[in-house]
């Protein structure tokens, strides 16, 4: 059975993770720092920092989303999108998506803002880049923060740049197994203003500035105060040591992802009864996987199967969850989009001769 997902590890993986267990040093440290320069680098940001757990809640607590405050997020989500507006209170807020794409419809984002409203979640399907520009600029008409959600969606991008420099206000990935780049477990984030992001570095480390927090004899230092609340949140070190040790490979993993859903592409372009995800002129995915919608869904899948290929609808509709409170009618675009959408795997594992059917 060819998986639909699949953990990447470098041979050389092990001695490196090793050597740093044997030393002691696996708090946050030098390849933890190196990990984040290498992702600077390669989004282009320098804005970036990583975490120890879930990057959506860190940054909703960094942005202070608190009890009745309101969150806008397409239902068609990870949990791991959804649920962190829960924990801090605010209220879930549903939108509608284009039902050919799978991403945040603007007009809709624009029509539930209301005066609560602190921010926009938006979601990239699968490696799909959304509608960037224009819900960015609802957010800045109504004075909201954006979130983009690119935790299936690193490497994709948006006008010629990578998702995390598009100037949204903060970009989050997610470094878990089977991501690209995956550093076993933790997430980042990208932001686009340098005050925010050095309340981030702040937040992560219980508050403390670091340059000034020992004095000459390695004491804690009377002198430095800490004036913020923050917690114990900075990526470990051999989280970081692996996350750095995929970067190079980057490049080609995505490539052969991208030439896999050209042969996908290829396989059901003469299939009346399949419709692929529709890829926008300016966006390049990343295909975290290979969406397809058909009105024969199920039977499609269980075919798949058959073949030994392992196919997915991998995430259920959030707002049909009870934890959230309510179910939302009137979402025609998720109606429709749920109803039809099956994920193939794409990823850098597929061979050829896997999709010889």
């Amino acid at each position: 059975m060819v998986p639909l997902f699949k953990v990447f590890m470098p041979d050389d993986t092990t001695d490196g993770v090793n050597e740093i267990l044997r030393s002691g040093q696996l708090s946050y440290g030098v390849h933890t720092k190196r990990f984040e320069k290498k992702l600077r680098e390669y989004v282009g940001n320098d804005k970036i920092l990583t975490t120890s757990g879930n990057s959506i809640f860190f940054a909703l607590k960094l942005i202070d989303i608190k009890a009745g405050d309101e969150v806008i997020v397409s239902p068609m989500s990870c949990l791991m999108t959804t649920q962190p507006v829960i924990y801090t209170g605010a209220k879930v807020v549903w939108a509608d998506i284009d039902p050919l794409t799978g991403s945040l419809d603007p007009k809709d984002v624009e029509r539930k803002i209301t005066k609560n409203t602190k921010a926009i979640i938006h979601y990239h399907w699968a490696g799909f880049p959304g509608y960037i520009d224009e819900i960015n600029q609802v957010a800045k008409d109504n004075k909201i923060f954006v979130i983009e959600d690119a935790t299936e969606s690193f490497g994709a991008e948006y006008k010629g740049k990578k998702l995390g420099n598009t100037n949204t206000d903060i970009v989050c990935f997610s470094f878990t197994p089977v991501r690209l780049p995956n550093a076993i477990d933790g997430g980042g984030l990208a932001v686009n203003n340098r005050a925010l992001f050095e309340k981030a570095l702040l937040m992560r480390d219980l508050g403390i500035q670091r340059d000034n927090f020992r004095d000459e004899l390695g004491e804690i230092s009377e002198a430095c105060d800490i004036v913020s609340v923050g917690d114990s949140s900075a990526m470990n070190n051999v989280s970081g040591y692996v996350g750095a040790l995929q970067m190079p490979h980057l490049d080609e993993l995505l490539k052969q992802q991208r030439d896999n859903a050209k042969r996908w592409e290829k396989y059901f372009e003469n299939d009346p009864s399949v419709r692929i995800l529709k890829k926008r002129a300016e966006t390049n995915p990343s295909y975290w996987a290979f969406t397809l919608l058909s009105e024969n869904r199920d039977t499609l899948l269980a075919d798949m199967r058959d073949r030994s290929i392992y196919v997915s609808k991998v995430h259920l509709r959030n707002d049909l969850y009870s934890v959230f409170g309510h179910h939302t009618n009137g979402l025609e675009g998720v109606n429709e989009f749920s109803s039809k959408q099956l994920n193939l795997p794409c990823g850098w594992w597929v061979t050829e001769s896997d999709l010889d059917l």
